[in-house]
């Protein structure tokens, strides 16, 4: 199967999560065919990750790739089927085309035609990336990762050199958590006002110095700032009553060198203050608590890959000597499996396709940078 049709292949599979298995098992069976021994690790109902290993020359490179997209948002505004990839002007439109199957494709391809290579390789396509990273957590949790020199994530970057003039590899992501607020307030009947305090209110103020807040929070020389922003705001009264409570979820994105503990402990004094200089009212001696949202996956930590890594330059060199353009290094705005991946102790690096609208019913990628992409992993895998 030539490229081009390897990837209509995949983007014919619905994929979204949690709809990955058919995807996965014809991914292990082309793997089977290119000489490797394939796992479909089980971690849920019909939730599999691909685990693949080929080669015993040096410390395994780990290639990766994530299955699942988002949902078909919006495509039946634009009377597309989101499962058929669709060419115009060198772009080829479909739902995952970008993010990832594109990744997904360029991988198998240069497994494929490296075949007689005996480089000890690791793949893993895993599921639910676009939700939790359940899959890549299940993954680990196993002795998978033991001696992985590096990971090469083929995933999207958050720069774009849409004229294809350069090429940008990714060398780190920020970090992301997220904590629940509980506002107290005093309840009474809602005729009376005067004698109560809502919920709602206090966390109102609470909530707009919390995206104040932004100003203020730490800077890192690659990845930025920190950031956060109230996603969830909830509060009711089930009779003719002043709410007592209020719940605020807020996400927040780290970068080094915070922790979850400290932006935490941050975020507690901020609160403190407000009450200190009487914005905020005591509930009955009450104030407002931060706690960490409990969730099975371990939230992920910020991580950056050193420019001087061997192979970084590596595949910098590649990429200049393939393609005649110089590579850019960049960083994520926002987590993605590669922080997991990261945080087991493996330098990663992402290199993905050229590409756009991702999330949306307008996702393309480059043919050409495709096509290309494949000619450089074959040509590192090589190396």
């Amino acid at each position: 199967m030539d490229s081009l049709d390897l990837l209509k292949k995949l983007v014919s599979f619905d994929s979204v999560f949690p709809r990955e298995s058919e995807l996965a098992h014809y991914l292990a069976e082309e793997l089977k065919k290119f000489g490797f021994s394939v796992e479909l690790q089980k971690w849920g109902e019909n939730r599999y990750n691909v685990l693949a290993t080929r080669g015993t020359k040096g410390k395994p490179i780990l290639l990766y790739g994530h299955m699942d997209t988002v949902p078909a948002y919006g495509y039946d505004i634009v009377g597309r089927n989101p499962q058929t990839i669709v060419e115009k002007d060198g772009k080829l439109y479909g739902l995952g085309a970008y993010d990832m199957k594109a990744g997904i494709a360029a991988i198998l391809k240069s497994v494929e035609e490296t075949k007689g290579n005996d480089r000890a390789i690791k793949i893993m396509f895993v599921s639910d990336e676009e939700a939790d990273s359940t899959g890549a957590y299940e993954v680990s949790k196993t002795d998978f990762f033991k001696d992985v020199d590096v990971a090469i994530a083929t995933e999207i970057s958050d720069v774009h050199d849409l004229n294809e003039k350069t090429r940008a590899i990714t060398l780190g992501r920020r970090g992301r958590i997220q904590y629940e607020i509980k506002v107290p307030g005093k309840s009474f009947h809602a005729a009376r006002l005067e004698h109560g305090i809502s919920a709602v209110t206090e966390a109102s103020k609470l909530a707009i110095e919390l995206e104040k807040m932004n100003a203020q929070l730490p800077k890192h020389p690659k990845l930025s700032h920190g950031s956060q922003h109230v996603r969830k705001f909830y509060s009711e009264s089930l009779s003719l009553s002043i709410p007592d409570e209020a719940i605020i979820l807020l996400d927040r994105h780290l970068v080094p060198p915070e922790t979850i503990e400290s932006a935490r402990l941050e975020i507690e004094k901020m609160i403190n203050d407000l009450y200190k200089k009487g914005i905020m009212k005591e509930a009955d001696g009450k104030r407002a608590t931060i706690s960490v949202k409990k969730r099975y996956v371990p939230y992920m930590t910020p991580y950056t890959t050193p420019e001087n890594n061997p192979h970084v330059e590596q595949l910098a060199k590649t990429i200049e000597k393939k393609l005649g353009s110089k590579a850019n290094f960049n960083y994520g705005m926002s987590v993605a499996d590669e922080n997991l991946i990261a945080m087991q102790g493996i330098p990663v690096i992402s290199y993905g396709p050229i590409g756009e609208g991702e999330h949306s019913n307008n996702e393309w990628v480059s043919k050409k940078s495709y096509l290309e992409l494949i000619e450089v992993l074959k040509s590192f895998l090589s190396s």
